[in-house]
């Protein structure tokens, strides 16, 4: 069954319809098992100069440096997430059926404008 992950104009829809926080830095989406296997298809959704979009690139084990959150999901979690958008990843998280992964410090997260996103999702921030 096709879970949507690869379609970038859904998830463009998504992050217009829910607002992506203009930042400098991406938030990544990853399948658990491309995770797993340390290779596969990453997803970046960003929202700078050039306006809010998802791409695709390839993972190889390492998100980008300009990765700030990488949420890593399972298949049944992509098409809720496509379609209830921010609203129903905290819960989410909070059953297991997405793990977030904070790549940047508070202080890198804040310059980026990404701290309201970090707080909005409940996600906990490691402390450097």
């Amino acid at each position: 069954m096709d879970d949507g992950f690869l379609d970038c104009a859904g998830w463009q829809a998504m992050l217009v319809r829910e607002g992506m926080p203009m930042s400098g830095a991406a938030i990544g989406l990853l399948r658990r098992e491309d995770f797993a296997a340390r290779s596969g298809t990453l997803l970046l959704w960003r929202n700078d100069a050039d306006g809010c979009r998802a791409d695709l690139c390839e993972y190889s084990g390492r998100a980008s440096e300009d990765v700030a959150v990488l949420l890593v999901a399972d298949g049944a979690a992509l098409a809720a997430l496509r379609e209830g958008g921010w609203a129903v990843l905290p819960g989410m998280i909070r059953r297991g059926s997405v793990h977030p992964y904070i790549l940047k410090t508070m202080d890198e997260l804040e310059a980026a404008g990404l701290t309201d996103f970090v707080e909005d999702m409940e996600l906990a921030v490691p402390r450097h």
